[in-house]
């Protein structure tokens, strides 16, 4: 099963997320992502702050995961996913939990702004030296699904990201 996860990174549009819709077996949208595919199968935001300036986040259709604790929303619990991950990890997690045999990133550059720019006050943007704490996040759980069989490829143009197969 082909499962597409959506960031938010720069090269994440509307085009993007369609082609995803209609070469994958089912998407995971991350964070604001869920805008350019309100009919995506799962919302992945690991952020307190996200939800509670996103409350409309909460009415999505499909699955939602954080690994906080937020009322309705599913919590997710694994060794390689805390309350710390980037929404990307847990988003690629989440692909994982909808049965994922195969997952395509998109919007994965981590580095830079998002594809809608700076996240508004009250929330936080990624600090530079926070992208690379993600990197090291993510190489770990892609190892991880290595290891039990999922095969992981960055489709995203001009990634930052050395940890996956770029495709």
């Amino acid at each position: 099963m082909k499962v597409a996860v959506l960031a938010t990174g720069p090269s994440m549009s509307q085009a993007v997320a369609d082609r995803a819709r209609a070469e994958c077996d089912a998407v995971v949208a991350v964070n604001k992502a869920m805008e350019l595919a309100p009919w995506a199968d799962a919302l992945a935001a690991n952020d307190h702050a996200w939800w509670r300036a996103n409350p409309h986040a909460k009415q999505f259709a499909g699955r939602k995961f954080s690994a906080n604790k937020i009322d309705g929303v599913e919590q997710v619990t694994h060794e390689l996913i805390s309350r710390q991950s980037s929404s990307g990890a847990l988003g690629i997690y989440a692909a994982h939990l909808l049965g994922a045999t195969e997952i395509e990133l998109h919007g994965f550059e981590n580095r830079g702004d998002h594809y809608f720019g700076k996240y508004p006050e009250p929330l936080r943007n990624t600090s530079a030296s926070r992208y690379n704490v993600f990197e090291d996040q993510l190489d770990s759980l892609g190892q991880h699904l290595k290891k039990v069989g999922v095969r992981v490829t960055n489709k995203t143009p001009d990634s930052a990201l050395k940890c996956f197969t770029h495709g």
